[in-house]
């Protein structure tokens, strides 16, 4: 009978054990997720002696005073202990009082702002389905996809100011490891800051369901030194513009791409080599695909594929693209272009689904 009842012993022991590690969060990389690491300990402890205490006192309760072969009546019967009810009144308010103020403490830490204190300011804006990282001071912009996420880079214990929007609907900025989460509101504009204290680089989410693609709304924070941030942002910064004017290159077609549509100057073009005078008149990347087709448009987004949200271009005869260009960006594609119905299209994950494709004609010379 012994073995029985060591075995079910260990078993629960294990089952704690197991469940106390899944139940405490990563460790903090912030200092402002170091003070919500402790309280969430304090929190757990309180709740773990309560926990033992109720429960051991139910189970001693019910081998004190379980019912024996000699009982012929029943034990005394208490009404009232003045001294009980005061002691289990009076702590738990306590300890509901003392959480308040721990939690109000750690709260004004986490959601202060300190201008005077930041050294790098970011700006992060979140569309279906990605994320656009911002350095304003440095004119350094990062734009996600759904294969390519993007990299949020900072330096180790410096403030960080963080301006969260949303372009289109609700989105959540998520890292585990900072213990903290905030929302992106279309029409708000949110902050934060925070200090990271440890080198390393953490993974981020949307934690928000926002459509079709949410799961692939991924990112990633990195922590380095300040030389590894300066030589980053070096690499990282845009060349200054020439100053000599482009020289102007005459479009057989105008075409103008943003969300969710593509608009052509024109439905129908002669056949031989066609210029495209392409704007990115968005606010996020798009590209522009040319794909020779019998079907038009609205026929083929039954093609595109559930679990990529996108068409499968080695099934398409595409004939050229343009790959993808910034909010703003000016481009020109030149293409020799056979009579036939062509479809025109942006296939970064969601766009052509959401509407981003016109039907052009190419006709014979």
């Amino acid at each position: 009978m012994r073995k029985p009842a060591a075995l079910i012993a260990l078993l629960a022991v294990a089952l704690v054990l197991g469940g106390c590690q899944a139940a405490f969060p990563p460790s903090a990389v912030t200092e402002e997720g170091l003070l919500i690491e402790n309280l969430y300990v304090l929190v757990f402890v309180m709740a773990a002696i309560v926990f033992v205490l109720v429960e051991g006192l139910i189970i001693w309760s019910v081998i004190r005073y379980r019912r024996k072969p000699t009982d012929t009546s029943l034990p005394a019967q208490t009404h009232g202990n003045l001294v009980l009810e005061v002691i289990w009144t009076v702590i738990p308010l306590v300890a509901v009082i003392g959480l308040f103020f721990a939690s109000s403490q750690v709260l004004g830490v986490v959601d202060a702002r300190k201008p005077e204190e930041v050294s790098v300011k970011v700006e992060v804006v979140g569309y279906q389905w990605q994320w656009k990282f911002g350095y304003p001071a440095e004119g350094i912009e990062i734009y996600g996809t759904a294969q390519n996420y993007p990299e949020l880079v900072v330096p180790i214990d410096e403030r960080i100011e963080v301006t969260l929007v949303a372009q289109d609907v609700n989105h959540g900025f998520y890292i585990p490891e900072f213990l903290f989460q905030r929302d992106l509101v279309p029409g708000k504009v949110n902050y934060f800051e925070f200090t990271p204290n440890k080198l390393g680089t953490f993974t981020g989410q949307c934690s928000a369901f926002c459509g079709l693609l949410h799961h692939a709304m991924g990112f990633t924070v990195r922590v380095v030194t300040r030389e590894e941030y300066d030589a980053w942002l070096v690499e990282m910064t845009p060349e200054p513009a020439p100053s000599e004017s482009p020289v102007a290159v005459e479009a057989d077609l105008t075409a103008e791409v943003k969300e969710w549509s593509v608009s052509l100057s024109g439905a129908s073009t002669a056949a031989g080599d066609v210029t495209f005078g392409l704007t990115n008149a968005g606010n996020i990347p798009h590209e522009f695909i040319v794909v020779r087709s019998e079907l038009s448009g609205e026929e083929l987004l039954n093609q595109i594929d559930p679990a990529t949200s996108r068409l499968d271009e080695e099934a398409l005869d595409a004939i050229g693209e343009q790959s993808e260009f910034s909010p703003g960006e000016i481009k020109t594609l030149t293409l020799s272009l056979e009579p036939g119905r062509y479809v025109v299209l942006c296939n970064i994950a969601g766009h052509f689904g959401s509407g981003m494709y016109a039907d052009l004609e190419i006709t014979a010379n």
